[in-house]
């Protein structure tokens, strides 16, 4: 029983690790075409990993927000909605400024 737990965290391990390569190499070919993407093109949503894509489409319906905000539609935590909205960024999809002590993320 223990085994197969512990096998189960493996393959969950593994296919984080897949998908984090994955951003890195989106990332990497960003920079280097200097690409700026939109979030509202359906055909560039398709190609992000499915927990990307839930957030940019809530992105999508509140224009701007922060990561609390974000969390409300999607029912996910805070933290996680931050680190998928910083990949957004990091992709090109989004923009981020600072407001006081929140970081509010915009198209």
């Amino acid at each position: 029983m223990v085994e197969d737990e512990i096998e189960i965290l493996k393959n969950i391990r593994d296919a984080v690790l897949r998908i984090e390569k994955k951003l890195e190499d989106l990332e990497k070919s960003l920079r280097k075409n200097n690409i700026k993407r939109e979030i509202a093109d359906p055909l560039e949503l398709l190609e992000l990993p499915d927990n990307l894509r839930i957030t940019a489409m809530a992105m999508l319906k509140i224009k701007e927000g922060t990561a609390e905000d974000v969390s409300r539609i999607t029912g996910r935590s805070r933290p996680i909605e931050s680190h998928y909205l910083s990949s957004l960024v990091r992709l090109g999809f989004l923009k981020k400024k600072r407001v006081g002590r929140k970081v509010v993320y915009y198209k």
